[in-house]
């Protein structure tokens, strides 16, 4: 690796390689979050049917909340996470044995896609822990994953609100998370704003383009949390080695 590669394994803002705040997460999320819910909304958002011989690349799987229901439907699941307790609190949460879901302790700027391109990758609120310029490269090697006319899913936190309200906006963003999941949740959303890389809709929207994605569905839900349904249109030739 470069000496100037981004390290995506040095956690930035709330440190999910910690045991501790891994057993936390989901106690913390399913306050205002139903992973269920979240995944058929995200099949319907998405048009998928009949997925029984799709595979799926789930990156920052976290716990499981997308992966564990996607091996349900999808022929191959691989559960792409940088944090190793993450994904050992997501294997604890499997009820039987499933032969057709792969975890990987990997990252966007690591995870190399072994076989055929995949027909769907997934990423849910994790592309927003790499800066600008690495979710572009991060973006550029999903392309590599994807087949020629596949899809990828962003569910994450990109800022579609002007640039000069950003004071009010995100105080209000702030105030009714902690109405919903109390004071520690809030420090959290603050840690996030202060610390990691969200970006503003304007510059998701180029980057995706620049990386051979066209978004056909874009759907905003409170100036913050933003869906994405892209679909690659042009194979991209990301050179990683000089």
């Amino acid at each position: 690796m470069n000496k100037w590669q981004f390290d995506e394994f040095k956690h930035r803002g709330v440190d999910y390689s910690k045991a501790k705040q891994a057993e936390i997460y989901d106690e913390e999320h399913q306050k205002f979050r139903d992973y269920e819910q979240e995944f058929r909304g995200m099949m319907d958002f998405l048009g998928l049917h009949n997925t029984e011989n799709m595979t799926i690349v789930d990156l920052g799987c976290g716990t499981g909340a997308t992966s564990i229901f996607a091996a349900d439907l999808f022929k191959t699941v691989y559960a792409v996470d940088v944090s190793e307790v993450m994904i050992e609190k997501a294997k604890r949460k499997l009820d039987k044995n499933v032969h057709n879901l792969k975890f990987v302790n990997a990252g966007f700027l690591s995870y190399e896609q072994e076989g055929e391109p995949v027909d769907l990758v997934v990423t849910k609120t994790a592309l927003h822990h790499l800066p600008d310029f690495w979710k572009q490269i991060a973006l550029l090697r999903i392309n590599r994953m994807v087949k020629m006319g596949g899809l990828l899913y962003i569910h994450d936190i990109v800022f579609q609100f002007d640039p000069q309200e950003y004071v009010s906006k995100i105080n209000s963003w702030i105030s009714r998370f902690e109405e919903v999941a109390g004071e520690e949740f809030r420090l959290e959303v603050e840690i996030h704003i202060r610390d990691e890389y969200s970006t503003f809709g304007w510059i998701m929207n180029g980057m995706l383009e620049k990386a051979g994605f066209a978004v056909e569905k874009c759907r905003p839900y409170d100036d913050f949390m933003t869906e994405y349904a892209c679909r690659k249109v042009i194979e991209m030739n990301c050179k990683e080695t000089a």
